[in-house]
């Protein structure tokens, strides 16, 4: 058998150009004319003066994008690609950055990332690919990069955090604090389980380290961490606090379990299906996250025309939603959340008196039960979990009725309704997602943003977060959003160079319309 005669120990006469060696419609190409059309002259007046010379940000950015584009997102295996692979050695012109200066790079430089997604957006704006007609806007939990083993309670945290403050000032023994805290138990080593919760590990743990390290940088450090993660149970009202990284938050994932992560957010654009807003948050549910996407899509797109369609599902379904779409004269298209299904064996006489059969009469303010019975405005509340307002009707002739028993579990026998705000716009918006028309363009949904967020967890890999903190993981949710845009641009260029266009990438990227040069 004959076999390919290999090169081996043929050496070049001239070196060859590092491009000659990445094939010409690579997308490397359309990150690295992406990036050099950014703006940094902030970073070049930043870097002037005496001192060490810093990397190019144009530099750092395109490794960060394209790395995300191959699914590696870890700081030391980037540093390896740059010098090892030859696209990479190519977008970081020859240079060698360590893996702290890429890590650092992400993590403090989080207006420039924004930055830098906001330039796809702009990119596909220009190139005619974002029709801002229809957009759909969805969240999906994403797990933090923290165990649930190193969160702990309030009254944990203190105690770890006296101990600290007592060795940092040398003047209060440990069994003072013990005494306080713990009563008749003697030591964290006797510390027992307090309810569900595993006292003992986590106040060894962190005690252990500030015994064993001579100096008070570790002392410092850790005082810093439980200061930080009080002031999250200040700020939210929660159980339990993560030491690895205290601004995450448990929520239940898709399989029903509860784990530390963050809610991410985007905005998607129905023509070729490009990311034009995206944020993370803290909260456990979508509802509050509508208008600030939308916010988001005009500070990156411009203000949105009248009658422009939103879809959302029914997580963002609240009166204060609605209200705010339809301040805008913007279409909305989000369904009610569904009502448990009633089974065979209830009661049709209770299910006569659900609230969605009692008509409201706008004129006085009332409303009518099925008996023709009227229920009169009591009061108006406010709803700190749900962060709503809510008004209370009473019913008048109650006691009366003979179907008192079927409308209500109340002591009194009086029916009372609770009304979030803004029913009347919620009840049209029930009314029209009936209609054929709202079902089909509210079906669209699900072929675009679902799909967006498959994209990226299934291709890129994106299923947890590296960083830690609020601000780092919003940086890196830029990054993967931004990946995600470009990828979309680059399948567009390459299907219109298919038909004729004339497009070449080949070192720099240009369009006969003069888009990207």
């Amino acid at each position: 058998m004959v076999f390919i005669e290999s090169s081996k120990n043929e050496v070049w006469t001239l070196p060859p150009d590092i491009r000659d060696l990445i094939p010409s419609d690579h997308i490397c190409y359309l990150v690295e004319a992406f990036v050099d059309m950014m703006d940094f002259n902030e970073f070049e007046i930043r870097c002037e003066g005496p001192g060490h010379p810093s990397y190019h940000p144009g530099i750092l950015c395109k490794i960060l994008i394209q790395s995300m584009l191959d699914r590696v997102r870890s700081s030391r295996a980037i540093a390896r690609n740059v010098r090892e692979n030859i696209v990479y050695m190519h977008l970081a012109e020859h240079l060698q950055p360590d893996f702290r200066t890429i890590s650092d790079f992400r993590k403090n430089n989080e207006n420039l990332i924004t930055e830098v997604f906001k330039n796809t957006v702009k990119a596909a704006k220009d190139l005619g690919v974002i029709g801002l007609e229809q957009l759909s806007t969805d969240g999906s939990i994403v797990k933090a990069s923290a165990s649930k083993n190193s969160t702990v309670i309030i009254d944990v945290l203190e105690v770890i955090g006296e101990y600290v403050n007592n060795e940092l000032k040398k003047g209060i023994e440990l069994d003072k604090v013990e005494d306080k805290n713990f009563g008749s138990c003697r030591g964290y080593d006797q510390l027992n389980k307090s309810g569900k919760y595993k006292v003992k590990s986590v106040v060894a743990k962190y005690i252990k380290q500030v015994n064993k390290d001579k100096f008070d940088n570790r002392k410092k450090e850790i005082e810093e961490t439980v200061k930080e993660a009080l002031n999250e149970f200040e700020k939210d009202s929660i159980e339990k606090v993560s030491l690895t990284d205290q601004e995450s938050r448990f929520m239940k994932n898709k399989k029903g379990n509860f784990e530390l992560a963050y809610n991410t957010q985007i905005t998607v654009d129905h023509k070729l299906g490009i990311i034009v807003a995206n944020d993370v948050c803290q909260d456990r549910n979508d509802m509050h996250q509508l208008k600030p996407q939308i916010e988001l899509v005009e500070e990156n797109c411009g203000l949105l025309k009248e009658g422009t369609r939103i879809c959302a599902d029914s997580g963002y379904c609240s009166g204060e939603n609605i209200h705010y779409l339809n301040e805008k004269k913007l279409d909305p298209y989000i369904p009610e959340k569904k009502e448990v299904t009633k089974t065979a064996t209830e009661n049709v006489k209770v299910i006569r008196f659900n609230i969605g059969n009692f008509e409201y009469d706008e004129k006085n303010d009332e409303f009518i039960c099925p008996e023709n019975q009227r229920l009169k405005f009591l009061c108006e509340n406010y709803e700190e979990k749900k962060k709503r307002k809510y008004r209370i009707y009473k019913g008048t002739e109650c006691k009366k009725c003979e179907f008192s028993k079927n409308c209500t579990k109340r002591k009194d026998g009086i029916r009372r309704l609770k009304i979030a705000n803004f029913s009347k716009e919620r009840k049209e918006l029930t009314d029209k997602m009936k209609t054929e028309e709202a079902k089909k363009i509210f079906g669209q949904r699900k072929q675009v943003v679902e799909p967006a967020i498959g994209n990226y967890k299934e291709n890129l890999g994106f299923r947890d977060f590296f960083t830690r903190g609020l601000k780092s993981v919003r940086n890196e949710f830029n990054l993967v959003c931004t990946a995600v845009n470009l990828r979309k641009i680059w399948i567009y260029l390459i299907k219109m160079s298919e038909i004729g266009e004339k497009i070449e990438i080949n070192g720099a990227f240009r369009l006969k319309k003069g888009i990207m040069n």
